[in-house]
């Protein structure tokens, strides 16, 4: 069984046992320990004199201890020597100005017979290193329960070696590691079981200048370019940078399942993420100033496991970089690597396609556009089974045989979610109370937000299409609806004012081909509509239902129609 530990009390952490047990901490029993003859021979052998070993000689003074460990035989500590970024990890938190004084040694010696004892109790096959399936045990019997998936990207995170499993030195710097996010969620939380954004930004800052002394010692060592990627310390782009609280509210969407609260064990998936994401964006900041340009981001998105196409990931990028500067910062970049890298795994949804009941479906599990608004997290009311409708019109693709697309391709739905995101922020925007609709007062603002500038009648007509209860009120959904009509109705108008040749819903009693506008004063006989005037008459919540057909017909004719609006 794997240890359990001293005896719990106030002062230590209930997180403190099986894998990450301290073993025991009785002070006499330590006292006899650190004494161990063993300790004390190698650190006379390889301080040279100096009084203190250093990261030169540590790899060489670790594999030279033995370790007594089951009786009557010996063990050496590892199999192989320690890599140097595991000796750096032991030296930033067993060590002082970069090296070990012989108390300092004899703790980290300690700690690692500790280690050794637990890594021999998972390795419960003999085999020498620690397997992932053992690696999932020992999790669960050490209170944090994380899918066995999760737990893989855990050991893969620090199988260097990528053999799928972890050599003792591995699962040194495992334990290492977390031993900062334990005892940094220990010191925030004080004993809750689970944390809002304010406390986690409190909680990663902890860790991040737990971390500052390994980060310094990885950045001065020649061996460890690549181990320094993946850690998140203070000074990590020359200067502390606090994270955002929208980065951590995020963070918590993402991980806390739509909640605005966080469990140890979603923070530890949590973790497990940040590292991957900061691993893959150091590795393109080649200046180390926290900031890619866009076309670097595309490639950062690719080694963080999100293969969107390169067009999407430069309309996303360009969504975060609110001051127009070319540059994604890095709190930017785990805001938006957190909302779309749930997106990437919802491609198994697909086959290769889905239909709009199966969007309704699905569209309850993307949280991308949830905002956090006054420490609440606004989420929508689901769609209705028509805007869906509506959404696969306007990006699926049409199949042979049918008169608007139907079904959507994974693709175009990762550009459907964009477009709603775009759509929910500008929405929000003008929702200044906050109530998730949008009054009529606002309705002229938001169309006008996005491109279309009419007159106050002509919005008047397009409320009262929509407004069925006469709240002077628009949902997100019915606002959507709205919006996705009038973009093809303006799309209609611009393509009939570009080519008067086209046919368009307003010949669709006598079509006449090649027509042109009538001027002042001819006799044409024909009606000029401008943009107001045309929108007013499309949407006039008047039309007869026969003629309002017909319009559909008509511009399904031309354009690839939408499916026909409800009547509620």
């Amino acid at each position: 069984m794997l240890p359990q530990g001293p005896p719990l009390s106030p002062s230590l952490s209930p997180k403190k046992r099986g894998l990450f047990s301290d073993g025991d901490q009785d002070p006499s029993a330590k006292q006899v320990r650190m004494c161990n003859p063993e300790f004390l021979e190698a650190f006379r052998k390889f301080e040279s004199g100096k009084g203190f070993i250093d990261i030169a000689a540590l790899a060489s003074a670790l594999e030279f201890v033995k370790l007594g460990i089951e009786a009557g035989t010996q063990h050496s500590l590892l199999h192989r020597p320690f890599q140097a970024s595991t000796c750096c990890w032991l030296l930033a938190r067993f060590g002082s100005h970069n090296r070990l004084a012989l108390q300092e040694w004899c703790e980290l010696m300690d700690y690692l017979s500790n280690l050794k004892t637990i890594f021999l109790e998972v390795d419960s096959n003999r085999s020498g290193a620690v397997e992932f399936a053992e690696l999932h045990h020992a999790f669960q019997l050490s209170g944090v329960n994380l899918d066995p998936a999760m737990i893989a990207e855990v050991g893969g995170s620090y199988d260097t070696d990528k053999d799928g499993t972890l050599e003792f030195d591995e699962f040194v710097q495992m334990r290492l590691e977390w031993d900062y996010y334990i005892a940094a969620w220990d010191v925030k939380t004080q004993g809750a079981d689970r944390i809002a954004p304010q406390q986690l930004l409190q909680v990663l800052e902890e860790i991040k200048q737990s971390l500052e002394p390994l980060g310094a010692i990885l950045g001065a060592h020649s061996g460890t370019a690549t181990a320094i990627n993946g850690v998140v310390f203070s000074s990590m782009f020359g200067v502390h940078r606090p994270f955002h609280i929208s980065t951590c509210e995020r963070l918590i969407i993402r991980f806390g399942q739509g909640s605005l609260y966080l469990t140890f064990e979603q923070f530890c998936s949590m973790m497990i993420f940040l590292k991957e994401m900061k691993a893959a964006f150091s590795s393109l900041d080649s200046k180390g100033c926290g900031s890619l340009d866009l076309p670097e981001l595309c490639t950062a998105f690719w080694r963080a496991g999100i293969n969107f196409p390169e067009g999407l990931i430069l309309q996303i990028g360009k969504t975060f970089d609110r001051d127009n500067s070319g540059g994604i910062e890095f709190d930017e970049f785990i805001q938006m690597t957190a909302e779309w890298h749930e997106m990437w795994k919802l491609q198994e949804c697909f086959s290769p396609n889905i239909t709009a009941d199966e969007l309704q479906r699905l569209m309850g599990s993307v949280r991308v556009i949830y905002e956090v608004i006054d420490e609440c997290v606004q989420t929508l009311r689901p769609f209705s089974i028509n805007t869906c409708r509506w959404l696969i019109a306007k990006f699926g693709t049409c199949q042979v045989g049918e008169r608007f697309a139907q079904r959507l391709s994974f693709l175009e739905f990762l550009q459907l979610v964009q477009f709603l995101k775009e759509c929910y922020v500008t929405f929000t925007s003008f929702d200044s109370n906050r109530v998730g609709s949008l009054s009529a007062d606002h309705l002229g603002g938001v169309l006008a937000a996005f491109g279309l500038s009419l007159s106050p009648e002509a919005v008047d007509n397009i409320r009262l299409s929509y407004d069925v209860d006469r709240s002077n009120r628009l949902c997100f959904d019915e606002f959507l609806q709205m919006f996705l009509e009038v973009q093809l109705y303006d799309q209609c108008f611009s393509s009939r004012e570009q080519n008067p040749a086209i046919l368009t819903p307003f010949n669709t009693m006598r079509p006449v081909l090649g027509q042109s506008f009538g001027t002042a004063g001819s006799n044409s006989g024909l009606v000029v509509l401008d943009r107001s005037a045309f929108f007013a008459l499309a949407t006039c919540a008047q039309f007869g239902i026969g003629y309002r057909h017909q319009l559909y017909t008509q511009f399904s004719e031309c354009f690839g129609s939408p499916p026909q609006r409800s009547q509620r």
